[in-house]
């Protein structure tokens, strides 16, 4: 008897912050040479690990990637995004509070730009769907 794959193995789990300086400008970052999608940009975040929650991944993810300890953050909302070799559910979070200094720590360019700015960015087309409702929410 063959093996049915469910469509829900094929999604992966990314949880994506949006975090915002006190100028109101909101940090993005460009994909790396090496990976892919390279020279696009993206809200920082990552891959859920296994038997982690999105908050916990998003904690780890701006630890590992900008050097960012995220001290508190907020939900904004989730939605999938399907892409050509597989489907993403993005888990999209507002980091109210963090220390330190961003600093692109896998190689990526890291850029704070204000709200008006993004769209001028080629941004990953699951942020780019979503950058009106970024702002909008960030700025409530």
């Amino acid at each position: 008897m063959p093996t049915i794959v469910r469509d829900e193995a094929l999604v992966v789990g990314v949880a994506v912050g949006v975090a915002v300086d006190p100028s109101g400008r909101l940090l993005v970052g460009q994909r790396p040479v090496g990976k892919a999608y390279a020279g696009q940009w993206e809200f920082p975040g990552g891959k859920l690990e296994p038997g982690e929650t999105d908050y916990q991944a998003l904690v780890r993810e701006f630890s590992e990637e900008l050097g960012l300890e995220v001290l508190s953050a907020r939900p904004l909302f989730s939605c999938l995004h399907n892409y050509p070799d597989r489907k993403v559910e993005l888990h999209l979070w507002q980091v109210t509070d963090f220390r330190g200094e961003a600093r692109g720590l896998e190689g990526q360019e890291l850029r704070w730009v204000s709200p008006r700015d993004l769209r001028s960015l080629d941004f990953l087309k699951g942020n780019r769907s979503l950058l009106g409702r970024i702002c909008v929410l960030v700025s409530s």
